[in-house]
């Protein structure tokens, strides 16, 4: 964990000194969790694409199943996001003895906003003239409410490269909610709701399962989603007594991580015809979770120097962008080149992925920088490297 404490050279009388907290290991492994989600968009998850390449049917499944685990990156994104927002909300408690409501909600707001924003009116317009993009206007206006996952739960999916955004929606609503019931509470407080959401997230799936609800209720309905951000809330509240892991056991923790999502995506779709079911996903739900937060405490306070390289950190950084922007990206090369075989699946997917990189990498430059700089002034702790 990388913390650095500075007195900022104002007036003498009345500096203040600015904490700075930034663990470096966590950009790469939000990076990584993007791939996840890439790999999941970008490969063929269909038996009969690879037994058309001649792949036996065991390595068929294994290949299957690993790049549809990529799915549950969200699920890691959910358990970064809950641990970092809460660690830097505690740290600017403990400093201040209070929380800046005001100038929490006007960082997410800058942080987010620019490029959400931005990228839902460009997949509105886009829908307009391109005929396969279809985006009505109950799901452009779920996205500007911030509830585009309720839009999912009440309409289906839409088609267009903007269906990444559902999990914006609910990130937003955790952003909006979680620093009112924090502000006043205890470490035994904080504890408490975090294991009630874990309490609610289950309850919830299960109604959903003996309600016969459709499966898109399962996926995209808030509270069915709440485990690895209660997770990661419970790793920012006990962060410093956590034991210190060896390398053998962060990789132990890691590679047990990635077999859990491998195992659990094998089995949501374990029926022939592969067929998701609520009960499934319910389940699964819960294992992807724990996987997720074992994750996060297999890298965190890592000194490895890969979870130090300069470019991985960079992917890290530009995470967000990379995110909104893959499926534009795959859409564009789709329609260029055409993944009839595993080695054109591979070619379309390297175009796709940097494709992506260079898109993000001028929305961070031009659309999101201005608003970033703009947003530190008003973090009570700096949460990016000097």
């Amino acid at each position: 964990m990388t913390t650095v404490v500075a007195a900022q050279p104002e007036d003498a009388a009345t500096a203040t000194r600015i904490e700075r907290f930034y663990q470096p290991e966590l950009d790469v492994l939000r990076f990584f969790a993007f791939l996840g989600v890439f790999i999941f968009h970008a490969a063929p998850r269909t038996m009969d694409f690879y037994a058309a390449a001649g792949t036996p049917h065991w390595l068929g499944n294994l290949l299957i199943s690993t790049f549809g685990a990529g799915a549950y990156g969200v699920d890691l994104f959910f358990a970064l996001s809950a641990y970092l927002i809460t660690t830097l909300l505690l740290r600017e408690r403990a400093n201040t003895r209070n929380l800046d409501l005001r100038g929490f909600y006007v960082r997410r707001i800058l942080r987010i906003w620019p490029l959400y924003l931005t990228f839902v009116a460009f997949a509105a317009l886009a829908a307009l003239v391109i005929p396969e993009q279809r985006l009505p206007a109950h799901y452009v206006l779920g996205y500007c409410l911030l509830a585009g996952n309720w839009s999912y739960v009440l309409y289906g999916l839409p088609a267009s490269f903007a269906i990444p955004l559902w999990t914006v929606s609910i990130e937003e609503q955790f952003y909006l909610a979680w620093p009112l019931a924090l502000r006043k509470a205890s470490d035994t407080m904080i504890a408490a709701i975090a294991i009630g959401l874990l309490v609610l997230a289950n309850v919830w799936r299960m109604w959903l399962v003996f309600s016969l609800a459709p499966v898109d209720a399962m996926e995209y309905t808030t509270f069915t989603r709440l485990d690895p951000i209660a997770l990661g809330i419970l790793i920012a509240l006990f962060s410093d007594k956590l034991p210190r892991l060896s390398r053998r056991q962060r990789i132990a923790l890691l590679c047990g991580s990635v077999a859990i999502w491998i195992a659990v995506y094998a089995f949501s779709v374990s029926s022939n015809p592969p067929l998701l079911s609520t009960w499934q996903l319910a389940l699964g739900h819960s294992l992807t979770a724990l996987a997720s937060a074992a994750m996060l405490l297999s890298v965190m306070g890592s000194q490895q120097s890969f979870l130090r390289n300069k470019w991985l950190l960079y992917l890290g950084k530009i995470s967000y962008g990379l995110y909104v922007l893959h499926e534009f990206a795959h859409f564009c090369v789709a329609g260029l080149i055409h993944a009839f075989s595993p080695l054109t699946v591979m070619l379309q997917s390297l175009v796709a992925l940097v494709l992506t990189i260079l898109l993000a990498t001028a929305s961070y430059r031009w659309l999101e920088s201005p608003f970033l700089r703009l947003k530190e002034r008003f973090a009570h702790v700096q949460s990016r490297p000097v």
